[in-house]
């Protein structure tokens, strides 16, 4: 510690220098008591280690949210689709020829099981078009692609 002499006897430096202000002592608490989060806070994110997106389980699909089906007709008529499920037969909608339509087929059209099967009912044709027995998972959609000749058509589930 440092001496200094004065007038009164010898006192230690600390106390020959100006007092602060009440407030300009109060500032600076705030600056070092911040500085320390901060740090503190950059040394918890160093801590935090690797995060990876593909460790997580995705959230479940809701079951009573309806199944997008795509029905895309490369077939020269318009088709009456529908949807053969828990024993009934259920119109879906008509998909003008060579062109594609978008559906939604509520939860009730999927049944309990999810077993269901696409048919296609061409107008003015005998001829009719089916899908083999498809099982739709929640979250899923459809896609139903007509050719002109229907024993060529394909069906797909993602």
């Amino acid at each position: 510690m440092r001496m200094i002499k004065g007038g009164h006897g010898i006192k230690p430096a600390f106390e020959r220098e100006p007092a602060m202000h009440a407030s300009t002592m109060a500032a600076r608490r705030a600056i070092r008591a911040l500085c320390l989060v901060g740090l503190f806070g950059i040394g918890l994110a160093g801590c935090g280690g690797r995060h990876n997106p593909a460790d997580e389980p995705e959230p479940e699909a809701d079951p009573q949210a309806p199944t997008p089906l795509t029905v895309d007709n490369n077939n020269w008529l318009d088709v009456v689709v529908f949807v053969f499920h828990d024993g009934e037969l259920s119109r879906v909608g008509t998909v003008t020829a060579a062109s594609s339509s978008d559906f939604f087929l509520p939860a009730w059209m999927v049944g309990q099981t999810r077993n269901i099967r696409l048919v296609g009912d061409p107008i003015g044709s005998n001829a009719g078009v089916r899908t083999e027995l498809i099982h739709v998972q929640p979250g899923q959609f459809i896609e139903w692609r007509l050719e002109s000749q229907l024993a060529r058509s394909t069906v797909a589930v993602y």
